[in-house]
């Protein structure tokens, strides 16, 4: 794989497409037009289906006596009952936390303590993940333990108590902070409050939660049909794919389809929201709907949105906004892309009294970003290696690739989908790029959302 490029490096080679260019600059800049975007080699994972649909993806590696592994269960606060939002997380966390029918809690952790092993688990939105880091020599311990949660679960009352009044205690300290309450209310504008893409849990739901929904929850999605397991590390895999199968027999596939879920559609209104926080502090975003995880313009989408605010220091958004005018601590955008409508969104943080003046130059170089001839041949090329190089960087200690690529599998990307990803990069024009800021943004039909103090702001238009 070739060298990435320095943080150093992108500073300046981005100064060649900002600042008036000189006979040197012209050369270098050519010279970069010329560059072949960046190679990635991807490490062969085994692929393994056992009798029960349980899904093994195996990746060797001896260099450290180290194995990491990352299970994944089809589940999520997507599948929750309405009146019980939060249940899913309770879950996750009881998981782990709450003892197996074969050790209790404090056991359990004093197993795991005495051979330096780490287990966590959780759910989100739209998967539960158990993760796990272990010696060689241990692998069998663990893996044992990581079963022992998935099929026998105690979900201790005293735990259930605990893990719920914790729960509680982060909702009331989320509510102190502007930047926490502007990325949990800004998806109900675009989806609307009651949408499982971004409902949240409030103290009602929580409180409302009891420990027989917790098991029932645990009863209806964990089967070992719904379960991907991930490793990365140092062992021999037909020895885990034996293990995994001995750990799992007896344990029956699930009986019925996991539920559906009403389907999105997009809808566009111009509308300013300002919920009041009194604070220095400001947090702002403006957006509209995204889109879905496997339409082939995702390419163009992510690379125009790498260039409007997607590199937060050296985009148009973060070097206007942030670096010459000193208006925001941070700005960034997102061009989401998700199993149904994702958001698109720019969320930037800033003193008070200058949140109209980001507001609008936010708006403004969205508009000159989105205009066709905005950008260069010179600027796409750039940040089409700038993707590239910052999304391998990603993959580069096996363990990370792992997990990736389990997440994946999981959504149901292709197998050589990194080999593609960089393929249908590399084919994107400006044209493509001109023809995805006409098609999929609406700079006349924001959302915008801003928390903070209404009187150091001013009346917003």
């Amino acid at each position: 794989m070739k060298a990435f490029l320095s943080p150093k490096i992108l500073w300046l080679l981005l100064g060649l497409f900002l600042l008036p260019m000189e006979a040197g600059a012209q050369s270098e800049l050519a010279a970069l037009e010329k560059t072949a975007l960046p190679e990635i080699h991807v490490p062969e994972m085994q692929r393994r289906a056992l009798p029960n649909g349980l899904q093994l993806l195996l990746l060797e590696d001896h260099e450290l006596p180290v194995v990491r592994a990352y299970l994944y269960i089809r589940s999520g606060g997507i599948y929750e009952p309405a009146d019980k939002v939060g249940l899913a997380a309770l879950t996750g966390r009881l998981l782990r936390e709450g003892g197996t029918a074969r050790r209790n809690s404090e056991q359990f952790d004093a197993d795991l303590a005495a051979i330096g092993a780490d287990i966590e688990s959780e759910i989100g939105r739209e998967y539960g993940l158990i993760s796990f880091r272990c010696l060689r020599e241990d692998l069998p311990t663990v893996l044992k333990l990581v079963f022992e949660m998935l099929r026998e679960p105690a979900f201790e009352a005293k735990k259930f108590d605990l893990v719920k009044m914790q729960a509680l205690e982060v909702l009331r300290r989320e509510n102190d902070d502007p930047g926490k309450i502007a990325t949990r209310e800004f998806p109900k504008r675009i989806y609307g409050p009651d949408s499982v893409w971004s409902r949240t849990p409030t103290p009602d739901s929580l409180r409302g939660i009891t420990l027989e929904d917790v098991k029932t929850f645990y009863r209806r999605f964990f089967f070992p049909d719904r379960i991907l397991l991930a490793l990365s590390g140092d062992f021999q895999p037909k020895t885990v794919e034996r293990e995994v199968l001995d750990l799992t027999r007896g344990w029956e596939k699930s009986s019925e389809a996991l539920p559906s879920l009403p389907p999105l559609e997009k809808t566009w209104r111009a509308e300013t929201t300002l919920i009041s926080k009194q604070a220095g502090q400001a947090t702002l975003v403006l957006g509209h709907f995204g889109d879905k995880r496997f339409n082939p313009d995702k390419y163009a989408l992510l690379l125009l949105n790498d260039i409007l605010g997607g590199e937060a220091l050296v985009s148009r958004l973060g070097k206007r906004v942030r670096s010459d005018l000193g208006l925001a601590y941070g700005i960034y955008s997102r061009f989401g892309l998700e199993s149904d409508f994702g958001v698109f969104s720019i969320l930037a943080q800033t003193q008070a009294r200058n949140t109209k003046q980001v507001l609008a130059e936010s708006r403004r170089i969205l508009n000159e970003t989105l205009a066709p001839g905005a950008i260069t041949p010179a600027e796409l090329d750039f940040y089409k290696q700038s993707l590239l190089n910052s999304l391998y960087a990603e993959y580069e200690p096996r363990y990370n690739f792992a997990k990736t690529e389990a997440r994946f599998v999981y959504f149901g990307y292709p197998p050589n989908y990194l080999q593609l990803f960089r393929e249908n990069i590399e084919k994107v024009t400006l044209k493509d790029i001109e023809r995805v800021a006409k098609q999929y943004f609406r700079p006349e039909s924001l959302q915008v959302l801003v928390v903070g103090d209404p009187k150091e702001i001013g009346e917003l238009p």
